[in-house]
């Protein structure tokens, strides 16, 4: 059934697109940061919806962007800030767009846009291939230099990759996620990127979990093939050179890390800084401290890690906070496209460990559109609950009111 585009849906399918499909604007050599449409779009929206400001609640993701916030200010006075510091602002006004949307969507919505933002991705993908027909090698191979390359994401191969399988999760239920799943597992291999391997992986896995015939069938049958595929790799990694397989090699982190470059040298240098300071250097201070206590000079903006990033930009007391909430949406109940919302989620969450600064605002978006579909189903429970007393207590005062029986006629 085909839903007509009204303000809100109109309003929410640009956003995300935009969320989805990156377009810059300019970038700064000295913040290593990009300005993109999205970030535009996330200083206007939220004016178009201040009333909606009713349906923020405390709750671990709220206490947390505002213990950040905090811990930046306090930390400005000390180690300054820059462009980077106003990630947080864009945070709080992605968290808070996905609140609004998440209120007034419904489920049936929810579905059809993230089918939009597939057909977005995909034109997107064959628009740029089409361009660089001539140069494809630039685009997927690792190989070769992609500086002036455009990808879905301004972070370059790997976040593309994720993105593509992260979409696939919030497809899950649908006609087209073979689709979805297909072109992330696909692009995720040609890319040879790991994070994308694992999403598309961790994707496929929920998809023959709830399709399982049995509790265990498809679980079983998944994890086996898998075992067996990484079993047949490892042997054959051992006598023929496998690009894929050795993106999975730690041994060349290793080597990296040696040169001062890759995550290994990044985490040893966040470790290095935390000693000096556990209660955070504030939003976007990270690696430039980090450079400062070494001597060193990364190309990275972020430690490809968002619980370190975190732990090392907002402090122990952040970092507690977000672990919190990550409980919260481990553990919380729920249905519909909220389930899909909550897998989305989980994935990044898992990813989060190799890569992502934390501060994507597709991420917190989903996070204000889970919480606000969890106040939504707690409603409806409550509701539930009253109309169910409401009957009870009426087919008790029936009960009371019906005559006793006659004790001639017993």
């Amino acid at each position: 059934m085909a839903l007509a585009i009204n303000k809100t849906r109109g309003a929410a399918i640009v956003l995300l697109a935009m969320l989805f499909v990156q377009i810059p604007l300019g970038h700064s050599t000295t913040s290593k940061s990009h300005v993109n449409v999205y970030h535009l779009l996330l200083l206007l929206m939220p004016v178009l919806y201040i009333p909606a400001a009713r349906y923020l609640k405390l709750n671990p993701a709220t206490a947390f962007i505002a213990t950040m916030t905090a811990t930046a200010i306090a930390a400005s006075a000390t180690y300054g800030g820059g462009v980077r510091s106003t990630l947080i602002l864009f945070v709080a006004a992605s968290y808070f767009l996905g609140v609004v949307f998440g209120r007034k969507l419904q489920d049936i919505e929810l579905r059809k846009i993230f089918i939009w933002m597939l057909g977005c991705c995909l034109t997107f993908v064959v628009l740029r291939d089409l361009v660089y027909a001539g140069s494809l090698g630039a685009v997927y191979a690792r190989t070769e230099g992609a500086s002036s390359i455009l990808y879905m994401s301004t972070g370059g191969r790997n976040i593309e990759a994720s993105l593509l399988a992260l979409l696939s999760i919030l497809l899950l239920g649908t006609r087209v996620y073979p689709i979805a799943a297909g072109i992330a597992l696909l692009t995720s291999g040609m890319m040879l990127s790991r994070a994308g391997l694992v999403g598309a992986a961790v994707s496929i896995g929920i998809a023959c979990w709830r399709a399982r015939k049995s509790r265990h069938y498809y679980f079983f049958n998944f994890f086996g093939i898998a075992m067996g595929v990484l079993l047949v790799g490892l042997v054959l990694s051992s006598v023929i050179d496998i690009p894929v397989l050795d993106r999975f090699n730690l041994n060349a982190e290793t080597q990296l890390a040696h040169k001062n470059v890759g995550r290994l040298a990044l985490w040893t240098t966040a470790g290095t800084a935390l000693h000096q300071n556990i209660l955070g250097y504030g939003v976007g201070n990270g690696v430039p401290v980090m450079e400062q206590l070494s001597g060193l000079t990364f190309v990275e903006n972020n430690v490809h890690n968002i619980y370190l990033q975190f732990l090392l930009e907002g402090g122990v007391q952040s970092l507690l906070l977000f672990l919190l909430m990550a409980a919260q949406i481990l553990f919380t109940r729920t249905e519909g496209q909220q389930r899909n919302i909550k897998f989305f989620l989980l994935c990044y969450l898992m990813l989060a460990f190799i890569e992502f600064s934390g501060y994507e605002a597709y991420f917190w978006f989903f996070v204000g559109m889970f919480y606000a579909r969890h106040d939504l189903r707690k409603i409806r429970l409550r509701e539930e609950a009253k109309e169910r007393m409401k009957i009870r207590a009426n087919v008790l005062k029936h009960r009371d009111t019906l005559p006793a029986p006659d004790s001639n006629h017993a």
